[in-house]
Protein backbone atom coordinates (compact mmCIF):
# COMPACT_ATOMS: atom_id res chain seq x y z
CA UNK A 1 0.00 0.00 0.00
CA UNK A 2 2.86 2.36 0.88
CA UNK A 3 4.52 1.65 -2.50
CA UNK A 4 1.26 2.48 -4.28
CA UNK A 5 0.99 5.78 -2.42
CA UNK A 6 4.63 6.55 -3.21
CA UNK A 7 4.08 6.16 -6.95
CA UNK A 8 1.17 8.60 -6.83
CA UNK A 9 3.29 11.15 -5.00
CA UNK A 10 6.19 10.79 -7.43
CA UNK A 11 3.80 11.17 -10.35
CA UNK A 12 2.51 14.47 -8.94
CA UNK A 13 6.05 15.66 -8.13
CA UNK A 14 7.21 14.86 -11.67
CA UNK A 15 4.40 16.95 -13.17
CA UNK A 16 5.03 19.84 -10.76
CA UNK A 17 8.75 19.90 -11.59
CA UNK A 18 8.00 19.79 -15.33
CA UNK A 19 5.52 22.67 -14.99
CA UNK A 20 7.94 24.80 -12.97
CA UNK A 21 10.64 24.17 -15.59
CA UNK A 22 8.26 25.26 -18.36
CA UNK A 23 7.31 28.33 -16.32
CA UNK A 24 10.98 29.27 -16.08
CA UNK A 25 11.29 29.32 -19.87
CA UNK A 26 9.12 32.39 -20.54
CA UNK A 27 11.73 35.05 -19.63
CA UNK A 28 14.42 32.96 -21.34
CA UNK A 29 12.34 32.68 -24.52
CA UNK A 30 11.80 36.44 -24.41
CA UNK A 31 15.58 36.94 -24.57
CA UNK A 32 16.00 34.40 -27.38
CA UNK A 33 13.24 36.01 -29.47
CA UNK A 34 15.30 39.19 -29.63
CA UNK A 35 17.74 37.33 -31.86
CA UNK A 36 15.77 34.70 -33.81
CA UNK A 37 12.27 34.38 -35.26
CA UNK A 38 9.61 32.12 -33.74
CA UNK A 39 10.07 29.31 -36.28
CA UNK A 40 13.83 29.22 -35.77
CA UNK A 41 13.50 29.29 -32.01
CA UNK A 42 11.33 26.15 -32.03
CA UNK A 43 13.26 24.01 -34.49
CA UNK A 44 16.75 24.96 -33.27
CA UNK A 45 15.71 24.33 -29.67
CA UNK A 46 14.42 20.88 -30.55
CA UNK A 47 17.30 20.09 -32.93
CA UNK A 48 19.74 20.59 -30.04
CA UNK A 49 17.58 18.30 -27.91
CA UNK A 50 17.51 15.63 -30.64
CA UNK A 51 21.30 15.80 -31.09
CA UNK A 52 21.84 15.47 -27.35
CA UNK A 53 19.72 12.30 -27.30
CA UNK A 54 21.22 10.62 -30.39
CA UNK A 55 23.86 8.56 -28.49
CA UNK A 56 21.14 7.27 -26.15
CA UNK A 57 18.80 6.37 -29.01
CA UNK A 58 21.58 4.66 -31.00
CA UNK A 59 22.39 2.59 -27.92
CA UNK A 60 18.71 1.64 -27.48
CA UNK A 61 18.42 0.64 -31.15
CA UNK A 62 21.59 -1.48 -31.10
CA UNK A 63 20.40 -3.31 -28.00
CA UNK A 64 16.99 -3.89 -29.56
CA UNK A 65 15.26 -2.00 -26.74
CA UNK A 66 13.47 0.66 -28.77
CA UNK A 67 9.77 -0.11 -29.24
CA UNK A 68 7.58 0.82 -32.21
CA UNK A 69 4.92 1.92 -29.71
CA UNK A 70 7.24 4.61 -28.32
CA UNK A 71 8.09 5.87 -31.80
CA UNK A 72 4.47 6.14 -32.94
CA UNK A 73 3.37 7.74 -29.68
CA UNK A 74 6.19 10.25 -29.73
CA UNK A 75 5.50 11.35 -33.31
CA UNK A 76 1.77 11.74 -32.63
CA UNK A 77 2.38 13.73 -29.44
CA UNK A 78 5.02 15.86 -31.14
CA UNK A 79 2.76 16.59 -34.12
CA UNK A 80 -0.03 17.88 -31.86
CA UNK A 81 2.51 19.92 -29.90
CA UNK A 82 4.10 21.48 -32.99
CA UNK A 83 0.79 22.50 -34.58
CA UNK A 84 -0.53 23.87 -31.27
CA UNK A 85 2.66 25.86 -30.75
CA UNK A 86 2.47 27.32 -34.27
CA UNK A 87 -1.19 28.35 -33.87
CA UNK A 88 -0.44 29.86 -30.46
CA UNK A 89 2.44 31.90 -31.88
CA UNK A 90 0.48 33.08 -34.93
CA UNK A 91 -2.60 33.91 -32.86
CA UNK A 92 -0.60 35.82 -30.29
CA UNK A 93 0.64 38.08 -33.10
CA UNK A 94 -2.97 39.29 -33.54
CA UNK A 95 -3.92 39.62 -29.87
CA UNK A 96 -2.52 40.33 -26.42
CA UNK A 97 -0.27 38.05 -24.38
CA UNK A 98 -2.94 38.01 -21.65
CA UNK A 99 -5.65 36.75 -24.00
CA UNK A 100 -3.23 34.19 -25.41
CA UNK A 101 -2.31 32.87 -21.95
CA UNK A 102 -5.93 32.59 -20.83
CA UNK A 103 -7.30 30.91 -23.97
CA UNK A 104 -4.33 28.55 -24.34
CA UNK A 105 -4.75 27.23 -20.81
CA UNK A 106 -8.48 26.61 -21.27
CA UNK A 107 -7.39 23.17 -22.47
CA UNK A 108 -7.62 21.96 -18.88
CA UNK A 109 -11.37 22.64 -18.97
CA UNK A 110 -11.80 20.61 -22.17
CA UNK A 111 -10.04 17.66 -20.55
CA UNK A 112 -12.33 17.75 -17.52
CA UNK A 113 -15.41 17.93 -19.78
CA UNK A 114 -14.03 15.04 -21.86
CA UNK A 115 -13.53 12.86 -18.81
CA UNK A 116 -16.99 13.72 -17.44
CA UNK A 117 -18.50 12.59 -20.76
CA UNK A 118 -16.50 9.37 -20.45
CA UNK A 119 -18.12 8.76 -17.06
CA UNK A 120 -15.22 9.71 -14.79
CA UNK A 121 -16.26 10.16 -11.16
CA UNK A 122 -15.87 13.57 -9.51
CA UNK A 123 -15.96 14.57 -5.86
CA UNK A 124 -16.35 18.06 -4.38
CA UNK A 125 -12.56 18.55 -4.35
CA UNK A 126 -12.21 18.09 -8.11
CA UNK A 127 -15.20 20.30 -8.90
CA UNK A 128 -13.88 23.02 -6.57
CA UNK A 129 -10.39 22.72 -8.08
CA UNK A 130 -11.70 23.32 -11.62
CA UNK A 131 -13.74 26.38 -10.63
CA UNK A 132 -10.93 27.79 -8.49
CA UNK A 133 -8.30 27.26 -11.20
CA UNK A 134 -10.47 28.88 -13.88
CA UNK A 135 -11.11 31.90 -11.65
CA UNK A 136 -7.44 32.21 -10.79
CA UNK A 137 -6.38 31.94 -14.42
CA UNK A 138 -8.86 34.62 -15.51
CA UNK A 139 -7.83 37.03 -12.72
CA UNK A 140 -4.15 36.46 -13.41
CA UNK A 141 -4.31 36.99 -17.17
CA UNK A 142 -7.02 39.70 -17.26
CA UNK A 143 -8.19 38.42 -20.65
CA UNK A 144 -10.48 40.70 -22.69
CA UNK A 145 -12.14 40.52 -26.14
CA UNK A 146 -12.30 37.87 -28.88
CA UNK A 147 -11.24 38.08 -32.53
CA UNK A 148 -9.18 36.38 -35.25
CA UNK A 149 -6.11 35.88 -33.08
CA UNK A 150 -8.18 34.44 -30.24
CA UNK A 151 -9.84 32.01 -32.69
CA UNK A 152 -6.47 30.64 -33.78
CA UNK A 153 -5.35 30.26 -30.17
CA UNK A 154 -8.63 28.56 -29.27
CA UNK A 155 -8.06 25.97 -32.01
CA UNK A 156 -4.54 25.55 -30.68
CA UNK A 157 -5.84 25.00 -27.15
CA UNK A 158 -7.82 21.98 -28.36
CA UNK A 159 -4.56 20.62 -29.76
CA UNK A 160 -2.88 21.18 -26.37
CA UNK A 161 -5.67 19.08 -24.86
CA UNK A 162 -5.06 16.42 -27.52
CA UNK A 163 -1.37 16.46 -26.66
CA UNK A 164 -2.14 15.73 -22.99
CA UNK A 165 -4.52 12.92 -23.98
CA UNK A 166 -1.88 11.39 -26.25
CA UNK A 167 0.69 11.59 -23.45
CA UNK A 168 -1.88 9.85 -21.26
CA UNK A 169 -2.29 7.08 -23.85
CA UNK A 170 1.44 6.51 -24.31
CA UNK A 171 2.54 7.15 -20.71
CA UNK A 172 3.33 3.45 -20.28
CA UNK A 173 6.20 3.70 -22.78
CA UNK A 174 9.82 4.49 -21.96
CA UNK A 175 9.74 8.28 -21.23
CA UNK A 176 13.09 9.08 -22.86
CA UNK A 177 12.42 6.98 -25.99
CA UNK A 178 9.06 8.66 -26.53
CA UNK A 179 10.50 12.11 -25.81
CA UNK A 180 13.07 11.69 -28.60
CA UNK A 181 10.34 11.05 -31.18
CA UNK A 182 8.21 13.86 -29.73
CA UNK A 183 10.94 16.29 -30.73
CA UNK A 184 11.15 15.26 -34.39
CA UNK A 185 7.94 16.81 -35.88
CA UNK A 186 8.95 20.32 -34.78
CA UNK A 187 12.02 20.11 -37.03
CA UNK A 188 9.67 20.58 -40.01
CA UNK A 189 9.43 24.25 -38.99
CA UNK A 190 12.95 24.66 -40.37
CA UNK A 191 11.48 24.44 -43.91
CA UNK A 192 9.44 27.70 -43.89
CA UNK A 193 12.16 29.32 -41.82
CA UNK A 194 15.04 28.54 -44.19
CA UNK A 195 13.14 29.18 -47.44
CA UNK A 196 10.73 32.00 -46.67
CA UNK A 197 12.13 33.94 -43.70
CA UNK A 198 15.46 35.61 -42.99
CA UNK A 199 18.77 33.92 -43.78
CA UNK A 200 20.29 31.66 -41.15
CA UNK A 201 22.84 33.35 -38.89
CA UNK A 202 25.18 31.24 -36.75
CA UNK A 203 26.38 34.35 -34.93
CA UNK A 204 22.89 35.13 -33.63
CA UNK A 205 22.43 31.52 -32.48
CA UNK A 206 25.78 31.65 -30.68
CA UNK A 207 24.71 34.74 -28.74
CA UNK A 208 21.84 32.85 -27.13
CA UNK A 209 23.34 29.34 -27.18
CA UNK A 210 23.32 28.96 -23.35
CA UNK A 211 19.64 29.91 -23.32
CA UNK A 212 18.85 27.45 -26.12
CA UNK A 213 20.76 24.68 -24.36
CA UNK A 214 18.65 25.16 -21.23
CA UNK A 215 15.47 25.18 -23.30
CA UNK A 216 16.49 22.05 -25.21
CA UNK A 217 18.11 19.89 -22.53
CA UNK A 218 16.08 20.87 -19.46
CA UNK A 219 12.76 22.27 -20.76
CA UNK A 220 12.44 19.75 -23.61
CA UNK A 221 14.24 16.47 -22.82
CA UNK A 222 13.91 16.40 -19.03
CA UNK A 223 10.53 18.13 -18.69
CA UNK A 224 8.80 16.05 -21.40
CA UNK A 225 10.14 12.82 -19.89
CA UNK A 226 8.83 13.94 -16.50
CA UNK A 227 5.41 14.65 -18.01
CA UNK A 228 5.26 11.17 -19.53
CA UNK A 229 6.27 9.59 -16.23
CA UNK A 230 3.85 11.70 -14.17
CA UNK A 231 0.87 10.94 -16.39
CA UNK A 232 1.55 7.24 -15.91
CA UNK A 233 -0.11 7.65 -12.50
CA UNK A 234 -2.17 10.87 -12.74
CA UNK A 235 -5.28 11.15 -14.93
CA UNK A 236 -5.15 13.58 -17.86
CA UNK A 237 -7.58 16.16 -16.44
CA UNK A 238 -5.73 16.42 -13.12
CA UNK A 239 -2.39 16.54 -14.94
CA UNK A 240 -3.65 19.53 -16.92
CA UNK A 241 -4.66 21.29 -13.68
CA UNK A 242 -1.20 20.67 -12.22
CA UNK A 243 0.35 22.07 -15.40
CA UNK A 244 -1.32 25.44 -14.67
CA UNK A 245 1.73 25.95 -12.45
CA UNK A 246 3.50 26.80 -15.73
CA UNK A 247 1.74 30.15 -16.43
CA UNK A 248 1.49 30.77 -12.67
CA UNK A 249 5.22 30.47 -12.02
CA UNK A 250 6.24 32.36 -15.18
CA UNK A 251 5.76 35.88 -13.66
CA UNK A 252 7.86 34.88 -10.64
CA UNK A 253 10.76 33.79 -12.83
CA UNK A 254 10.32 36.92 -14.96
CA UNK A 255 10.56 39.06 -11.83
CA UNK A 256 13.87 37.50 -10.80
CA UNK A 257 15.44 37.00 -14.23
CA UNK A 258 14.39 40.05 -16.26
CA UNK A 259 13.07 42.41 -13.55
CA UNK A 260 9.42 42.34 -14.58
CA UNK A 261 6.93 43.45 -11.91
CA UNK A 262 4.18 41.29 -10.43
CA UNK A 263 0.85 42.97 -9.74
CA UNK A 264 -1.91 42.16 -7.25
CA UNK A 265 -4.00 40.30 -9.85
CA UNK A 266 -1.12 37.92 -10.60
CA UNK A 267 -0.56 37.26 -6.89
CA UNK A 268 -4.29 36.57 -6.40
CA UNK A 269 -4.37 34.25 -9.42
CA UNK A 270 -1.27 32.46 -8.16
CA UNK A 271 -2.86 31.80 -4.74
CA UNK A 272 -6.09 30.51 -6.30
CA UNK A 273 -4.27 28.15 -8.67
CA UNK A 274 -2.12 26.76 -5.85
CA UNK A 275 -5.34 26.16 -3.90
CA UNK A 276 -6.82 24.43 -6.95
CA UNK A 277 -3.70 22.28 -7.19
CA UNK A 278 -4.09 21.20 -3.56
CA UNK A 279 -7.77 20.35 -4.02
CA UNK A 280 -7.02 18.40 -7.17
CA UNK A 281 -4.16 16.23 -5.92
CA UNK A 282 -5.96 15.36 -2.68
CA UNK A 283 -8.90 13.82 -4.56
CA UNK A 284 -8.85 10.02 -4.90
CA UNK A 285 -10.28 10.37 -8.40
CA UNK A 286 -7.13 12.13 -9.65
CA UNK A 287 -5.15 8.92 -10.01
CA UNK A 288 -5.21 5.92 -12.32
CA UNK A 289 -6.43 3.00 -10.26
CA UNK A 290 -4.75 0.46 -12.56
CA UNK A 291 -1.36 2.01 -11.90
CA UNK A 292 -1.45 2.42 -8.10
Amino acid sequence: MRAHYGRKIWGVIALIIASVIWGSTFPIIKVVMNYVNSFRYVWVRNLLAVLSMLPYIVYRIRRGLLSRHSAIGGILIGSAYTLALWLQGLGTFYTTASNSAFITNLYFIYLHVYEVLKGKKYDYRLVASVLTALTGLYIMTKARGFGFGETLILIGSFLWALQVLLVDKYSNTNPLDTTFFMLLPSLTLSIPDMFFLESFSISKITLVLPHLLYLSLVASVIAYALQLYGQRYVVASTASTICLIEPTSAPIFAMFLINEKIDFAQITGFILIILALYLSITSKYSYKQSQI
